[in-house]
């Protein structure tokens, strides 16, 4: 399962609601699942400093950190790239909610990249 959003924040600005995921048919997980979260800002290095942080159900997999920043005019792709984007790891149960906050407290706009890669695990056979 795959959530993917882009969006600009405005200056000085929180997401409302402060959720990336919030309205996604995936933003609860329906069982036991491993989650792989990557944002990036995609924008030129002098627009960095977007503010992120993650939980997955009650528990808090990242505190507040600031978002890697992708020049695409540098790096030739604006989408977090598995091997480099992908730091945010963890697990979760069913009606876990998945939630990434987002911040901007710089003085321009700033255009994000988020990624979820969900894999379901457990509980695929039948009861005895």
């Amino acid at each position: 399962m795959i959530i993917s959003r882009t969006a600009t924040l405005a200056t000085g600005v929180t997401l409302n609601p402060n959720n990336v995921w919030s309205g996604s048919a995936f933003e609860y997980l329906k069982g036991p699942a491993f989650v792989n979260i990557g944002i990036i800002s995609q924008s030129t290095q002098a627009l960095k400093g977007l503010l992120s942080a993650c939980y997955i159900g009650s528990a808090l997999i990242a505190e507040e950190f600031e978002v890697p920043n992708q020049d695409p005019a540098i790096f030739g792709e604006s989408t977090p790239q598995l091997a480099n984007n992908f730091y945010i790891q963890g697990g979760g149960m069913g009606g876990d909610r998945l939630v990434n906050t987002l911040r901007n407290p710089t003085g321009a706009g700033i255009a994000y990249y988020a990624l979820a890669l969900i894999t379901p695990v457990g509980g695929g056979g039948r009861r005895r």
